[in-house]
């Protein structure tokens, strides 16, 4: 695959890895960050296939990182919206996703989504063999689109450029680092998946610890904003009677 996807990526360039991150969201068993790394291997002027007197040619990082987490956006939001509107339609995408999110499956996202909410969508983005149905979860669980986009957003723009960039440095011996990510690529989404796990817990801790603290000095909890009638404490006149 990787001989296919690098003849692809060298001659459409920005085009072939939107369109490749599109297509890897709606299910087509490609690898996302096989893409994102020789995308980054293509930006290398001096060690990609663009080096020497082609240099000029070469692709510009920033721009392939940018195109890179469009793209991403734009298949996770296709898998949002199949959510959305329903799994049970006829289109392969919704196929797709009926197997991705088997019932077990489901279950499990949907527990972690009542407990973590937000966390679990962007915990799910580093995570490739159940990403998909978490994002077909949050189309069915009713998550705002624009939630979606900056929850999912910001973990892209941790993997997408992380990726494009590790292709770019180790470009020199790409096949080596190409075998290495084979080998380990799942050790280390579990070892960033776990370290994200253990930064929200402490994220969630302190903000329940501030609630509590703020709540006791009779201040409205953190990220509420002003108190409204509804929230705010009765007057003491109101006590006394």
């Amino acid at each position: 695959m990787v001989p296919f996807l690098l003849s692809l990526l060298s001659k459409f360039t920005y085009v072939a890895l939107a369109a490749l991150l599109v297509i890897a969201g709606c299910g087509v068993p490609i690898p996302e960050d096989m893409p994102l790394i020789l995308s980054g291997y293509l930006c290398n002027a001096h060690w990609g296939p663009f080096s020497g007197a082609r240099a000029h040619l070469a692709p510009n990082i920033w721009v392939m990182a940018g195109v890179g987490l469009i793209a991403m956006l734009a298949g996770d939001s296709i898998l949002y919206f199949i959510g959305r509107r329903g799994i049970d339609s006829k289109n392969i995408i919704a196929g797709h996703v009926r197997k991705v999110l088997t019932p077990k499956r489901r279950a499990g996202i949907e527990r972690h989504f009542a407990r973590y909410g937000d966390a679990t969508l962007f915990v799910g983005r580093f995570m490739p063999g159940i990403r998909a149905g978490v994002f077909a979860f949050c189309g069915i669980a009713g998550m705002s689109y624009i939630r979606f986009l900056i929850v999912d957003g910001l973990a892209g723009l941790i993997s997408v450029p992380t990726l494009i960039w590790l292709g770019h440095w180790q470009a020199h011996h790409l096949h080596q680092f190409l075998l290495k990510v084979a080998e380990f690529k799942h050790w280390v989404y579990g070892g960033v998946a776990i370290a994200l796990c253990i930064a929200v817990v402490i994220f969630l801790v302190h903000r329940r610890r501030q609630n509590a603290i703020s709540a006791a000095q009779g201040a409205p909890p953190i990220g509420t904003g002003r108190p409204d009638a509804s929230t705010s404490p009765p007057a003491p006149e109101s006590l006394s009677k």
